[in-house]
């Protein structure tokens, strides 16, 4: 009788090093590649805030061409004395922002038209009901990691697109050295260095609220003169470098904004931490550089290291200086 026999075919498992060693492995890769996704992330959301500036800087052309001006920062209806040149303004339009005035061009005429028959009462124009709390996903950047960071000091947000006032945040910042409330002005003379040499559009982060101090969280329809101040909220930037004071005192304030000039050590921050944030500055979420909107519609990365000199001379129109490196 013959017996046969049947050769075990079991393999062993693996000991407890190999385990170790795989794991070690797999660690050591999802350690490489998390920087990697980190920054194809980083780069969409930086690619979608480039976009939102460019827009932006598409319909101030759009509203030039119409009109033959510039839209001013802030805005009043006909008829009703402008605090900036303590004149009635009868070429008025509403009780706006730069940004209130541009909806129409940015896909947002349902909204604007919403508040434009309203009167020239101080709750009508972009403070209208229905209007001022809109969130205008064109105005908010998805790098801006102050939107849901918990709020520290005064700043104290209603959600992380809703400012403490009820208003929808803005997480970019008009020049008022080129959108003076003050004038009527084109391309032309309110740029006088030269549409490509002039910084319009800088991004800000809309709850600035470092640990101690001052905050600022910027509003697009906060409109200063019906509010009767709090320049904090303005989603502007340059007023005491335009010396854009109210006439008589007391009233609308945008002095009170982000200068950008001799006062402060830096007249950006790129890539700040929310605890960090300089609230007399404008200051974008992408690491490294800020993205600005230039006059002539263009796009750039504002380095965080530029010197504030140069900085300034970019954002002021018409001093003459030359850029020879920014």
């Amino acid at each position: 009788m013959t017996r046969l026999f049947l050769k075990d075919r079991r393999r062993p498992g693996f000991t407890l090093v190999e385990l170790l060693v795989v794991i070690a492995i797999i660690g050591i890769l999802v350690a490489l590649l998390l920087p990697a996704v980190q920054a194809a992330r980083e780069a969409a959301r930086r690619s979608q805030c480039t976009n939102n500036v460019k827009q932006i800087g598409l319909a101030i052309h759009n509203f030039h061409d119409t009109f033959k001006n510039l839209p001013p920062v802030e805005g009043v209806p006909a008829g009703v004395t402008n605090p900036y040149t303590n004149r009635v303004d009868n070429n008025g339009i509403h009780w706006g922002t730069l940004f209130f005035f541009i909806l129409p061009r940015m896909e947002q005429n349902n909204i604007y038209m919403k508040a434009v028959n309203t009167g020239t009462a101080s709750n009508s124009g972009s403070h209208s009901p229905g209007v001022f709390d809109q969130i205008i996903p064109g105005f908010l950047c998805p790098s801006d990691a102050s939107a849901a960071t918990p709020p520290g000091g005064c700043g104290v947000m209603q959600s992380d697109a809703i400012q403490r006032d009820g208003f929808a945040s803005c997480d970019y910042a008009a020049n008022v050295m080129v959108f003076d409330p003050r004038f009527r002005r084109n391309l032309g003379n309110a740029m006088a260095d030269g549409t490509s040499n002039t910084v319009i559009i800088a991004e800000r982060f809309r709850n600035c609220s470092p640990s101690s101090g001052g905050c600022t969280l910027p509003g697009w329809a906060w409109n200063t003169i019906s509010n009767g101040g709090d320049g904090w909220t303005s989603p502007t930037f340059g007023a005491q470098d335009a010396k854009v004071v109210p006439s008589p005192p007391g009233g609308a304030d945008l002095n009170q904004m982000n200068q950008g000039g001799a006062t402060i050590a830096q007249g950006f921050q790129a890539g700040p931490s929310t605890v960090s944030c300089n609230w007399y500055a404008t200051q974008g979420g992408h690491p490294g550089a800020m993205v600005i909107g230039m006059g002539d519609g263009s796009i750039r990365g504002a380095l965080g290291n530029m010197k504030l000199t140069t900085w300034v001379a970019a954002c002021t129109p018409n001093d003459g200086a030359t850029l020879t490196d920014f």
